[in-house]
């Protein structure tokens, strides 16, 4: 059972470095450039006196 278990972490590692490496080519950099446009954080209104 450990020869199994060893080959599936192996198998998960090499995906995992495999996509890592796909999304940096397809990616342009972090942050992405959405990122500042869609979340813009809620700031507290002003209380008139």
């Amino acid at each position: 059972m450990k020869g199994k278990e060893k080959i599936r972490v192996r198998a998960l590692r090499v995906v995992e470095r495999m996509l890592r490496n796909e999304v940096e080519k397809v990616s342009c950099g972090w942050p992405p450039i959405c990122s500042g446009l869609t979340h813009q954080p809620k700031r507290p209104k002003r209380e008139e006196e």
